[in-house]
């Protein structure tokens, strides 16, 4: 029994409102799809952020819709659950998943947990904040008991664990029950795979680039999805890259910054499809307006997008002083350290966020959850 697991495919993303940036988040999709119908598993399994947002535009849906029909068409089922970006915090909302129904998908909740899928147990959790996790510690415990009459067990979880997300985590590892053979986690789009318990937690990450900081993963374990055979004592899951049609690039220029620029313009010349870029230039000698006229006299016309960053290193121009990495303080930082609890923090931290972006649906939810939380 094999199965396919993805995660975070934010279909409908406008990456810095670049058009193009959205095209490649349905292609990767696409592809992935694609991929795994070659491998020709039993099921699939995705674990939340299928969407990046509760309402995404039409053309996500119609991409998810034609892409996972071919799903159906091999007879291989989906089984999904929300994550923060595609869940409406809402009473009785509806998240778009829901109209993938008649495409194959089977949407797990908190009124529908489980599933029996050819004698393996299939359970999911949908994203719970961090001052909701007693509710989500109960349903994962009652996950775990009922997956006790099961051989083979999954939970879907979309969550970020204190060891992967110290800083922005919604759940403990020791608050995770230990028995599920395979922990199909969501929400962190680097891919990771370690032994957790009786089984495996698997990230699978996302499958296209969501932001600059997953750079590094990406040019070190690649994007896809993760390939699980089940037929054996323990899972044995392997990633399974799917390469990106566009290229991403991260260049660091010092120095002599016209020859850098120019050495870089040669090189993105000959790019099949033009590139994201990101740029960072340290400790140029020309002024900071020539250099964007430079900078985008060189290279505007050869990428879709490109964002800039200026630094300079204290370690070459201070003789004999110790260089340093600065730190500004993080809005949840600074809440934390006021209030002086976690929970209270959290709470705080996502009033300031959803209601300076005027989403009062979402707040007034939110602090429905906490005071229930609370009682």
């Amino acid at each position: 029994m094999r199965f396919a697991h993805l995660s975070d495919t934010h279909l409908g993303f406008r990456q810095y409102g670049i058009y193009e940036r959205e095209t490649d988040f349905y292609r990767a999709f696409e592809r992935v799809v694609s991929k795994i119908i070659e491998e020709r598993p039993d099921f699939v399994i995705h674990s939340g952020d299928m969407f990046d947002s509760p309402k995404p535009p039409p053309r996500a849906i119609w991409v998810a819709h034609r892409a996972l029909s071919r799903l159906k068409e091999k007879n291989i089922p989906v089984y999904a659950i929300t994550g923060n970006h595609d869940m409406l915090f809402r009473r009785g909302a509806m998240p778009p998943q829901m109209l993938l129904r008649d495409a194959g998908v089977r949407l797990l909740s908190e009124e529908e947990p489980f599933v029996v899928h050819k004698g393996i147990f299939i359970g999911g959790v949908p994203y719970f904040s961090g001052h909701s996790s007693e509710s989500l510690k109960e349903i994962l415990s009652m996950l775990s008991e009922k997956s006790k009459a099961y051989r083979k067990s999954i939970v879907m979880i979309h969550q970020g664990i204190d060891r992967y997300l110290p800083k922005g985590y919604e759940l403990l590892e020791k608050d995770i029950p230990k028995g599920f053979s395979y922990y199909a986690m969501g929400h962190i789009h680097s891919r990771i795979k370690e032994r957790f318990g009786k089984g495996m937690l698997v990230y699978p990450g996302s499958t296209e680039l969501w932001s600059a900081n997953e750079y590094d993963d990406y040019r070190s374990r690649g994007k896809g999805f993760t390939l699980v055979d089940m037929s054996r004592g323990e899972p044995d899951a392997q990633h399974i890259d799917v390469p990106l049609e566009r290229e991403i690039i991260r260049k660091r220029i010092k120095g002599d910054a016209e020859k850098a620029l120019a050495a870089l313009e040669r090189e993105i010349s000959v790019m099949p499809q033009k590139p994201l870029l990101y740029l960072e230039v340290a400790d140029s000698a020309y002024e900071r307006s020539a250099l964007h006229e430079l900078i985008n006299s060189r290279l505007s016309s050869l990428v879709i997008g490109m964002r800039t960053s200026f630094v300079s290193s204290l370690k070459e121009t201070v003789s004999g002083s110790i260089s340093r990495e600065l730190s500004i303080p993080q809005m949840d930082d600074i809440l934390r350290e006021m209030l002086g609890d976690r929970k209270k923090a959290d709470f705080a931290s996502m009033l300031y966020k959803t209601l300076s972006s005027g989403n009062v649906e979402k707040a007034v939810e939110g602090a429905e959850r906490f005071y229930r939380g609370m009682k």
